[in-house]
């Protein structure tokens, strides 16, 4: 009678061992997944469409106010990877920033407008916030004398 009164707890122990390792291979799944799709991504944009890829969909969303259900993600994420395509001169996103779940937000396409002459700056201004760019935006922002005085 003594080995019924242990079996309740390996049964316990079996179960969340299975739940721990089922987890696990559900984040290493997604993480590949994520993978693909950058690299798939990476491949289907040439050279020369990065640019009007980023261009194209910052002006549409510039259009639509920068409001966030405007946004269709695929072409969000399609558009974070052109920003971060080596053929580009200046990136604004990585590929680590990619897989962790960020894209493109209001204030690095805004950067990106001004950039290139698509946005002018007090408009760009006033779309400008550091808490929403990605930190290789910041530093094109700083640079080109976007951020806001301090008062």
């Amino acid at each position: 009678m003594k080995g019924d009164t242990g079996s309740p707890i390996w049964i316990v122990v079996t179960l969340l061992l299975a739940l721990v390792v089922g987890i696990t291979m559900y984040q290493l799944l997604q993480k590949t997944s994520a993978q693909k799709t950058f690299d798939d991504w990476l491949g289907q944009i040439g050279s020369g469409q990065a640019e009007l890829t980023v261009s194209s969909f910052c002006k549409s969303w510039e259009q639509s106010g920068f409001v966030s259900g405007a946004v269709n993600p695929s072409e969000q994420a399609k558009a974070t990877v052109a920003a971060a395509h080596p053929s580009l001169a200046v990136k604004y996103f990585t590929e680590d920033e990619f897989n962790i779940g960020e894209r493109l937000s209001s204030c690095d396409c805004a950067v990106f407008l001004y950039q290139k002459g698509q946005m002018d700056q007090l408009e760009a201004k006033s779309w400008y916030d550091p808490d929403k760019c990605h930190e290789m935006t910041n530093n094109i922002a700083e640079s080109m004398g976007l951020t806001r005085s301090s008062r």
